[in-house]
């Protein structure tokens, strides 16, 4: 595989990229990747959504990153790659935003965490599935990415349909999610509801753990669900293929 950016053949816009790509475009803005890891994954996450990144996320994520290739999928900062050990894991970014991809890559160059000829970026809308050039996986991760995505949960699990494909038999996928249904959201938490949900950043107001958990049983054989506050952290492996 091709160690470089990836940009995927030219196809037609479909309202759901579009959708996309407003939730992507944040993280164009060079001061918001700065504050995000301090803001997103400190403040907000330990306050409004009751689940402390050191505590829950990070550690969850740790745990199902494999040794071999990695693809990270909705990358922010690349915070949870850079606070992980990456030894014999050979690092794949995608990810709607270009901005991202680069920030991301150069912090974990910068760092030590992997080569940058040995790191791949894809620009790529995961609605849709990889290029044709991608590797199987051995893990993927999806944190802080689908309560970005639009439509209800069916829509945004879909994406599970052709990324099973992409994984190893023994591979993992794992993520972390803000939940909208079924879960109590504090005075902060709800304000940053209502303004990521008005804003675009967020489409999550229906999301629940229940029809999650469901959608992931009916691609993969093996499931693990918990909620902490209002976050839905999720595991799942041996892909129903």
């Amino acid at each position: 595989m091709a160690q470089s950016t990836i940009r995927p053949e030219s196809e037609s816009k479909s309202p759901t990229s579009e959708a996309s790509a407003r939730g992507a475009a944040i993280y164009s803005q060079s001061w918001l990747l700065v504050i995000y890891d301090w803001w997103v994954l400190g403040i907000v996450s330990t306050y409004a959504w009751a689940c402390s990144v050191p505590d829950y996320t990070l550690p969850w994520f740790r745990s199902n990153v494999r040794k071999g290739q990695h693809l990270d999928i909705g990358v922010g900062t690349g915070y949870y790659l850079a606070k992980s050990d990456l030894s014999g894991v050979q690092v794949t970014l995608a990810d709607l935003n270009q901005d991202a991809l680069d920030a991301t890559k150069n912090r974990l160059v910068a760092e030590g965490k992997v080569k940058a000829e040995e790191t791949t970026c894809i620009l790529h809308d995961i609605t849709r599935p990889l290029p044709a050039s991608c590797p199987k996986f051995n893990s993927m991760s999806l944190y802080y990415l689908l309560h970005c995505m639009p439509g209800p949960v069916p829509a945004k699990t879909a994406i599970f349909s052709h990324l099973k494909h992409n994984l190893t038999a023994d591979g993992v996928i794992t993520g972390a999610s803000i939940l909208g249904k079924d879960v109590h959201h504090n005075l902060f938490g709800r304000v940053i509801m209502y303004f990521g949900n008005r804003g675009g950043m967020f489409d999550n107001r229906a999301d629940n753990s229940a029809e999650f958990d469901e959608a992931l049983r009916e691609h993969f054989h093996e499931v693990e669900t918990q909620v902490r506050g209002a976050i839905f952290l999720w595991k799942a492996s041996k892909p129903k293929v």
